[in-house]
């Protein structure tokens, strides 16, 4: 199994727990403890933040797909508080509700810290892509028509006959 497959399925597991929990939440708000900020300020969270967050999940796997690493594992983290976030209804005392419920509470804390530990793992992994850094390329200038190298910050630049000459880079063109 590659990891981006894995990935994949993480994702799926994780996209189809959070959309059944957050679903029975959003409608029997009333039957889980706590009501901080109360049931409405709750609905309203749920509406706005569930799909935001797994836009960023989504996000994250065409990132992480296309190889871009660092910004990949970033969605991927933040993604993952969807799941571990819903863990804190035990905070407030232990929900009311059926056992299908009940259980997709586990099922969404155990996908959050799934793609919590992939995130950790693919940035640690020896073999994973790092960050390149981008090289500063030479800078240049316009001198009568001629493209000059200029000097890193910090070299000298004299002009001689015209010509902007450096102790680091001449071009004549």
């Amino acid at each position: 199994m590659t990891r981006l497959s894995l990935l994949r399925g993480l994702l799926a597991f994780s996209i189809v727990s959070t959309a059944l929990h957050y679903t029975h939440n959003f409608v029997r708000v009333s039957d889980y403890p706590g009501g901080f900020p109360g049931d409405t300020g709750v609905q309203v969270a749920i509406v706005v933040f569930w799909p935001l967050l797994t836009a960023v999940g989504l996000l994250g796997y065409r990132l992480y797909r296309e190889g871009r690493w660092y910004p990949a594992h970033v969605c991927l983290a933040v993604y993952s508080l969807t799941g571990i976030t819903t863990l804190g209804h035990f905070l407030a005392g232990n929900p009311d509700i059926p056992p299908f419920f009940y259980a997709t509470i586990f099922t969404d804390g155990l996908a959050g810290l799934s793609i919590l530990g992939f995130v950790v793992v693919s940035a640690l992994r020896r073999d994973a892509p790092r960050a390149r850094r981008r090289r500063a390329e030479p800078r240049s200038i316009a001198s009568r028509g001629r493209r000059m190298s200029v000097p890193p910050r910090g070299g000298v630049r004299r002009t001689v006959m015209g010509f902007c000459c450096s102790t680091t880079a001449i071009d004549h063109g």
